[in-house]
């Protein structure tokens, strides 16, 4: 067994009985990049859901996430269609509702919001309203990049608490965005409280979080210890500096939606499978103290396993659904924390 890096008990406070964490996973061959989305071989649902299994091992579910890109209102059709057919498959799902629109028709994508609570608000585990509104370096790529997306946040978030209590809807509804060493520097966070008032946080039912740790900074990889340590400083920045100052307090949990490293000529395989197991087991042992409640790998397989670069290679399997050390891993991780 590697050296993994821990977080002291002392520095998170852990509750005497953290909750259980629930993980989940991406499972598609699929990743956007800042030119487009990366893709490879097709995907193949009967290899995804025998690795769910494997994964799952006699545990709970893998929590299933997916993504449906609402593009203004000619694509509603197709986004419903989208959520219909995931949602008569057997698994527990986190739906993201992603707006890419920009001809800024918010009325028209708070309909999708309503039409999502209404007819899957009893069978979508969770439900994320927008996806990195933070994040504005990535055209297209990211929420960020589209015009009046805070208002597309709060509204959505507004929208679906109104239907959820209406429809007595058992969703849990949240957002997530990016880590940001300097929040304060976010144009996203005044015009979130501008916008939601007061009326914001008793909207949300988490706050979560996509993190890359070690995956987009130059240089060689962090070691083990420091790994560790980042993961710590990212959710305690992530709760003291952007959830307090909007309101939302330590009861609201987090969610981490986004968690991987991937692989690549100069990332090997059993270091993967090494920076993960930290990664989860630092997430795991701060759960408590910082209530995080959820972590959802990025992802399951790799795009195309033959391109050399970070967003081809993320996943846990290869294109072909080939294991890396990175899966039995984390089977063995769920396990043990089960």
């Amino acid at each position: 067994m590697p050296r993994v890096a821990q977080i002291d008990s002392s520095t998170t406070h852990l509750a005497d009985s953290p909750t259980r964490l629930r993980v989940g996973v991406f499972p598609l061959g699929a990743a956007g990049t800042p030119e487009g989305v990366a893709t490879g071989p097709a995907d193949d649902l009967e290899q995804i859901s025998a690795a769910l299994e494997r994964l799952a091992g006699r545990g709970r579910p893998w929590l299933v996430r997916m993504y449906v890109g609402w593009t203004g209102a000619h694509s509603m059709r197709a986004c419903l269609d989208h959520m219909a057919w995931w949602a008569a498959q057997p698994w527990d799902l986190d739906m993201v509702l992603c707006y890419r629109d920009r001809t800024a028709n918010v009325d028209g994508w708070l309909t999708l919001v309503s039409e999502t609570i209404s007819r899957w608000g009893g069978r979508f585990s969770t439900l994320q309203i927008t996806s990195e509104a933070d994040l504005t370096s990535m055209p297209g790529a990211a929420d960020g990049d589209f015009p009046r997306v805070a208002e597309a946040l709060v509204r959505g978030m507004l929208r679906a608490a109104t239907l959820k209590r209406e429809l007595g809807a058992t969703v849990e509804v949240g957002f997530a965005v990016t880590f940001d060493p300097h929040p304060g520097e976010c144009s996203l966070w005044p015009q979130v409280r501008q916008l939601g008032g007061q009326d914001f946080p008793a909207a949300v039912d988490y706050a979560g979080i996509d993190m890359y740790p070690d995956v987009f900074r130059p240089g060689p990889p962090m070691s083990l210890e420091r790994l560790g340590e980042a993961v710590g400083l990212v959710l305690r920045v992530f709760r003291e500096r952007v959830l307090e100052p909007i309101g939302l307090g330590s009861q609201v949990p987090i969610h981490i939606c986004e968690n991987g490293w991937p692989t690549g000529s100069t990332r090997y395989p059993e270091r993967q499978a090494d920076a993960l197991e930290t990664m989860v087991r630092s997430v795991h042992a701060a759960r408590g103290g910082l209530n995080v409640t959820h972590w959802e790998l990025f992802t399951l397989r790799d795009a195309d396993s033959y391109k050399d670069d970070l967003f081809h290679q993320f996943g846990i399997l290869r294109d072909d659904y080939t294991p890396k050390p990175a899966f039995q891993r984390l089977a063995n991780l769920y396990s043990e924390f089960g």
